[in-house]
Order: structure tokens, then C-alpha cells, then sequence
């Protein structure tokens, strides 16, 4: 009989991360988390499953001989003494995304980046699978609507993983969405200048996503931004070996104050999200569900009853 695993997180402030615990506790694992900031409803949700302790701070004693890895999240200082602990006792400390990597290594893996769109992107595949009743796991940054948590991990073949930008963990610079190794890629808009500049000039930000292009794989597919022109510039890159999969604004039409999405056969649906933007996010999910085998009839059934994203 398989052993539950003793996991630990430090530093579980944000919603995925928590998410990903609790999964891991509903999974059977024993987990426990800390941080030195959770109050309200955030406190609550995670008590409730026995994940933290009665007040906040950090607790180098919960990680024991018996902890088969930690997770850590990247709020967390490479001084927290809970890390400290973990590398004197020599256990594995996972950021995040390697370990969502380590869950879906013989899943087909479907990363959406860029600075902007890669969460409205991101939920919308997640949503025109879920209305199908496709078998999918995914990460991603919102609570997508009618759907439980950020988090999913099961033994589906698909996983839709939101990729940040932003360092791995305390310990590892390494871009989030690098550590997820993709077969087919989102790249959405790039603009340094809407990022919070832990990567310090706009040259080596743009390297990041050169880099995600170059780690697709043979075969992979990429689909990217054809309006955004540093996008573009990285599609022009010599890769035989690579789908490249241009998205751009999907047709839409206004008609007594409401905006309709077009589709190629001229029929007119109602949305409930609506703007420039928008459209080319609805643009982009529908070619990269293309590549995972929904088609285009599938793909607008789903769209009237997306709702959009929350905060």
C-alpha cells in the first residue's frame, strides 16, 4: 500500500499555492504549511483542512526527518530559517512549478504565457474543456468559474498550466514558465513595462520568452501574437521543427449596443466579455484548442456561457 507523503509548504500567501495544498491534503498526504501573513478568509479556508498552525510565523520544527519534501512558495527570503532547516536535513525543496512538473511529466502540457492575457487566455481553454467534459488537469491564476479551486491534478492525459513570468522560488531564478517544459505554447503580449521589473532591463525580460521558444520541443507547437511585434520577431526565429500558430482579433460585430463574436460561417454569438483585447484572447484559445482536439463548432458552443475571470 502506497504511503501518504509528509509535504510541507513555506510561504503559502497565494491562492494556487494554497490550492495546491489543500489538493495535496485531500489526496491523503499529511501537509502542513506557514507564512508570517494569513488572516481572513484565507486562514479560514486553510484551518479548516488542519494545514496551519494557530498563529503565524515560521515554524522550523514541522519540518522533521519524516518530511519527504517541501514546497516553497515565492514569498519566501533565502534566509527563512524553515528553508534553513529543510537544507540541513538535506530534503527536497520544490518551487511550485517543479513540482506541478513532476505531476504531469507524462501529460501533454499546454503553457500559456506572456505579460498580459496569459489568465483570461489560460481560463478560457479551461472552460471550453470543462463544458465538454473533456478529462484535463490545470493551474491557473483565478478561480475559474464553476470550478473549485486554481489547481487540478488527477491521472487526466492534459494538463493547462498558466505560465508566469516571475522567478520560480527564492532559490531559483528560473522563469516559472520554463520549469514546465511545454509541447505547445501560448505566448500572449510582451511588455516589460506592466511587469514589477524583478527581471532588471527589458532585453534580458524579452530573453525569457526566446528562451520558451527555443524549449519547445520537436513537433511542439507554439501559438503566438501576430499584433504584438516583439511576439512576432520571436516566430521569425529559424524553427523547422516547430508549429508556429499565428493568433489575431476575432471577428466580431456591434449592434444596438452589444457586441457579437462572428464566426467563420457569419453566425452571430452573444458574449459576455467584449473589447479588443478580449477578442484576441478568444482568438488565441481557439487555435490553441484547435491543437488538442476541439474543433471550432466545439469551441464556440462553449463561448456564450463563459462569464469571464475574477480578481
Amino acid at each position: 500500500m502506497h504511503r501518504p507523503s509528509k509535504i510541507h509548504f513555506i510561504a503559502v500567501g497565494s491562492k494556487v499555492i494554497q490550492d495546491l495544498a489543500i489538493h495535496l491534503a485531500l489526496e491523503g498526504n499529511h501537509v502542513t504549511c506557514s507564512d508570517e501573513d494569513i488572516s481572513g478568509e484565507t486562514r479560514f479556508r486553510l484551518q479548516q483542512h488542519l494545514l496551519l498552525p494557530d498563529h503565524n510565523g515560521w515554524f522550523p520544527d514541522r519540518i522533521t526527518k519524516d518530511t519527504d519534501f517541501v514546497i516553497v512558495g515565492t514569498r519566501a527570503r533565502t534566509d527563512n530559517p524553515e528553508i534553513k532547516r529543510a537544507q540541513e536535513l538535506g530534503k527536497t525543496i520544490n518551487s511550485f512549478p517543479e513540482y506541478i512538473y513532476s505531476r504531469s511529466i507524462d501529460k501533454q502540457r499546454v503553457v500559456v504565457t506572456g505579460t498580459l492575457g496569459r489568465t483570461m487566455i489560460t481560463s478560457l481553454i479551461v472552460h471550453v474543456l470543462h463544458f465538454h467534459k473533456r478529462k484535463f488537469d490545470y493551474v491557473v491564476g483565478v478561480q475559474p468559474p464553476g470550478l473549485d479551486r486554481t489547481v487540478w491534478l488527477s491521472d487526466a492525459p492534459l494538463i493547462i498550466i498558466e505560465g508566469h513570468d516571475s522567478p520560480s522560488s527564492p532559490l531559483d531564478p528560473t522563469p516559472v514558465f520554463l520549469q514546465y517544459h511545454h509541447h505547445i505554447g501560448v505566448i500572449s503580449g510582451i511588455d516589460w513595462n506592466h511587469t514589477d521589473k524583478s527581471i532588471a532591463t527589458e532585453d534580458e525580460y524579452i530573453r525569457q520568452f526566446e528562451l520558451f521558444e527555443e524549449a519547445t520541443p520537436k513537433g511542439g507547437v507554439l501559438v503566438f501574437s501576430e499584433l504584438d511585434p516583439v511576439v512576432t520577431a520571436l516566430s521569425n526565429m529559424e524553427r523547422p521543427d516547430v508549429l508556429f500558430v499565428p493568433y489575431k482579433t476575432h471577428a466580431s460585430a456591434h449592434e444596438g449596443g452589444q457586441e457579437y463574436l462572428v464566426t467563420g460561417s457569419k453566425e452571430r454569438l452573444t458574449i459576455k466579455i467584449t473589447g479588443k483585447q478580449n477578442l484576441q484572447y478568444i482568438s488565441a484559445a481557439k487555435e490553441t484548442l484547435k491543437k488538442v482536439g476541439v474543433t471550432s463548432e466545439m469551441f464556440y458552443q462553449a463561448m456564450p456561457t463563459f462569464q469571464g475571470i475574477g480578481e
